[in-house]
């Protein structure tokens, strides 16, 4: 006789499909016969709980009048059109209009490397210049 049945075997079971082994542990383990039946119970609630709450909102949706379900269905195409307006005008917006401080930042750009060229061009640092003097007056 096989040790009880794992989930896996049990999932088998309620799929409709387990093999032969598995379905005659099932018919003599009273624990696993236990396991397979409360499982499919749970399955069973579950699917009358969702075809309920389905036809809940089936009913729900047959007592709106059709005037008034029908301004929401339009007021949300009317947002996603808007809504997509704006970023066609984003979008077009931002080639039209010039981009300002380009110069301005290829300027200070130039600055900047040309401090750092004569920084990195030096033989030493700032602070030892003065001894460099001292060197070459010699």
């Amino acid at each position: 006789m096989m040790a009880h049945l794992s989930s896996e075997q049990i999932a088998e079971c309620i799929t409709g499909q387990p093999s032969r082994t598995v379905s005659e542990h099932v018919q003599d383990c009273p624990a696993c016969g236990a396991k397979v039946a409360s499982f499919r119970e749970a399955l069973g609630e579950f699917r009358g709980a969702v075809r309920a709450w389905s036809e809940d909102q089936a009913c729900a949706v047959r007592a709106i009048p059709p005037s008034v379900a029908e301004p929401r269905s339009w007021a949300a195409s009317h947002q996603f059109a808007w809504a997509l307006l704006m970023a066609a005008v984003c979008i077009i917006a931002s080639f039209v209009i010039p981009r300002r401080g380009g110069d301005a930042a290829a300027s200070s750009d130039a600055v900047l490397l040309n401090q750092v060229d004569s920084q990195v061009s030096r033989t030493v640092p700032a602070s030892m210049e003065p001894l460099m003097k001292l060197v070459v007056q010699k």
